[in-house]
């Protein structure tokens, strides 16, 4: 059981909880919690900085994981003779930079769900590039009456700056987290008229037809989209990605290790030592990290009262990111991503991604789009993830210009 303070109950949202977690506000955050590595001794002197990089091979996992081959990810030869002249990682990677979330510190033992995201960026981060970061908890409060909770929550947010080694600064990342027990969420009942979909043969091929022609078909790549090319009310070709299985999950997880967590036998000891109120128990009665409830439908439902396992947000990010980088092309920037989650996925839904164009604008010698995003499940038409974003994209006006 954690180290708790009186009036903390484990499992429970308790002022106690939110007091002790309060202590932290404002302050920068070098150490890792439940993220470093399980042989970081446990009474180390916290770091001065953190330091994190995506080798090569890791950023071309990463991408293979939620399938988004885009070629500035994997191929050295064409991220060369691109406008970056090297490979660069995914833009939502720089989530793996944090060094705490609700996830990993506060309220022990009552579950964790994201709220909300936001990213904004001046550029990408390169493979193999170093850099440093720094997370802060900027605010954390109680929500007495929350309907998916089944009575008290509480809400965390971070924020999360990435710059190189130079102190050049390359983005941030916002989160806001839901924390809840997970025994009065199971009695909440929520959730308890959603029924998982059964596809047949024919629903199946008619999403791999819309693989072949949107997600495959839509790619700009080496070709400019300018900014003056683009109007008000445009809709970016959406992609679909789904239906989500566990083997989909688990591929998208595996290239970082589920923050940490992705460990067994003699590992996964060292880490249920080390905190010891971090697992919870599968059908074996065995300790399993948490990230593994949304593994399977029966965890969902034993555990949260849900009708089976559902995709966890983090990759949701990833596919707005192949989205607008194959709408943009390689000259594009996406220079800012914000999103609510307003619904789950569940194991076996597919997710069509939407993006429309609501405004342009010239800030010096940037040339920003801003559009709407949004998702929708399939087959249940349910609108999952509502939010905004900005790109940034190449002016005619520019090239035409002397050295442009």
């Amino acid at each position: 059981m954690a180290d708790l303070r009186e009036g903390e109950i484990w499992g429970e949202i308790t002022d106690a909880s939110l007091e002790r977690l309060l202590e932290r506000k404002g302050q920068p955050r070098h150490k890792r919690g439940s993220m470093q590595s399980v042989t970081q001794k446990k009474n180390a002197a916290p770091p001065k900085q953190s330091y994190f990089a995506m080798s090569r091979e890791t950023v071309g996992r990463f991408a293979r994981g939620f399938a988004d081959m885009n070629p500035l990810y994997h191929n050295q030869q064409y991220a060369k003779e691109s406008p970056w002249g090297r490979i660069i990682a995914p833009p939502a990677t720089i989530c793996y930079a944090e060094t705490t979330n609700g996830a990993s510190e506060g309220f022990p033992g009552c579950h964790t769900i994201w709220r909300s995201v936001k990213y904004d960026w001046k550029r990408p981060m390169f493979a193999d590039e170093g850099v440093k970061s720094t997370t802060t908890l900027e605010d954390a409060y109680i929500i007495e009456d929350s309907k998916f909770a089944g009575g008290r929550a509480a809400v965390q947010d971070y924020a999360t700056e990435i710059r190189a080694l130079d102190d050049e600064y390359i983005g941030t990342y916002r989160t806001s987290w839901h924390r809840f027990s997970r025994s009065k969420a199971e009695k909440s009942g929520k959730y308890t008229n959603i029924e998982r979909h059964m596809w047949t043969d024919e629903e199946l091929e008619g999403v791999w037809a819309e693989y072949h022609s949107q997600n495959l078909a839509n790619r700009r790549g080496t070709e400019p989209l300018y900014f003056e090319d683009v109007n008000v009310g445009d809709e970016v070709p959406y992609i679909i990605k789904g239906p989500v299985t566990l083997t989909s999950k688990i591929a998208f997880e595996l290239a970082f290790g589920a923050m940490g967590w992705f460990v067994g036998h003699e590992l996964a000891l060292a880490l249920w030592e080390k905190q010891p109120s971090l697992p919870i128990r599968n059908e074996e009665n065995v300790p399993e990290p948490p990230v593994a409830i949304h593994w399977t439908n029966e965890r969902c439902e034993k555990y949260l009262g849900m009708p089976g396992a559902y995709e966890a947000g983090f990759e949701r990010l990833n596919w707005f990111t192949q989205l607008f980088n194959g709408w943009m092309g390689d000259h594009g920037i996406l220079r800012s991503l914000g999103c609510q989650f307003r619904g789950f996925h569940w194991q076996g839904d597919a997710c069509r991604l939407y993006a429309e164009v609501t405004g342009k604008r010239v800030e010096g010698d940037e040339y920003l789009i801003d559009l709407h995003i949004r998702t929708m499940s399939h087959p249940r038409g349910e609108r999952t993830t509502e939010g905004d974003a900005v790109v940034q994209l190449p002016s005619k006006v520019m090239s035409e210009r002397p050295g442009g």
